[in-house]
């Protein structure tokens, strides 16, 4: 069943749940779904610094236990509703008490038909699968290549993996950062993804101002490349 049907789906019966393997060699580097149990160390992360709250147009500063809750309890939401998991916890063990020391999501863009209708293949007609990612790395853990791994086994090995073989069968996967972000736009550029829009400056909420986006897409099939986003806000 595809994302968007309302048919209730459990944890075990949800597509993408992981564990996966990123590397075994020097380090073993995994990627599973994100779990209550994880908040503890989310809120001890992400309050080290405000690296990522400097870097993200979402993420707050402090964090509190209440903002990881809801961010978890939003991505079960998703599975439930979906059957599929986007949201994954990066580990240095496949097993779910291994602390996070990082953290990837998937959104699959929505439309509201007639008014917002999906794009299509400018050759066949067929209706686009569209997803936009978003990660965070421990600062901890910077250095080593990590995210730029992270997004890149997202992007090829989960978002453009076939859905008959539990992948999300997205057709245009892409990644926006703040311009200044170089941190952010590397790991993008590693995971395969080129420039789309060089610039463009939208409203970030949590700041109550405007600030200077782009993005990088990278596409599945070639010919989808002339389709770019169109709408950008948080």
């Amino acid at each position: 069943m595809s994302a968007g049907t309302t048919a209730p789906f459990t944890r075990e019966t949800a597509r993408c749940m992981g564990p996966y393997t990123l590397s075994e060699e020097p380090t073993g580097l995994y990627m599973t779904a994100v779990e209550f149990s994880d908040i503890p160390e989310m809120v001890r992360l992400l309050n080290i610094n405000q690296d990522v709250y400097n870097g993200s147009a979402l993420f707050q500063y402090p964090y509190l236990d209440t903002h990881a809750r809801d961010r978890i309890q939003r991505a079960h939401d998703i599975l439930t509703r979906t059957g599929i998991n986007t949201h994954f916890a990066l580990r240095l063990s496949p097993t779910t008490s291994s602390p996070l020391i990082g953290w990837a999501h998937l959104h699959f863009e929505h439309y509201n038909p007639p008014q917002h209708l999906p794009p299509v293949h400018p050759e066949t007609g067929r209706p686009l699968r569209v997803a936009e990612i978003g990660y965070w790395l421990s600062p901890e853990h910077t250095g080593r290549g990590y995210a730029a791994k992270m997004a890149r086994y997202l992007v090829h090995e989960i978002a453009f993996g076939e859905e008959s073989n539990e992948g999300m069968g997205c057709d245009i996967v892409r990644a926006v950062s703040y311009v200044e972000n170089m941190a952010s736009r590397k790991v993008a550029e590693r995971a395969g993804m080129e420039l789309e829009l060089e610039t463009r400056a939208i409203w970030i909420p949590k700041l109550q101002t405007m600030r200077n986006v782009c993005c990088y897409a990278v596409h599945k099939d070639p010919a989808t490349k002339s389709i770019v986003k169109e709408n950008y806000d948080y």
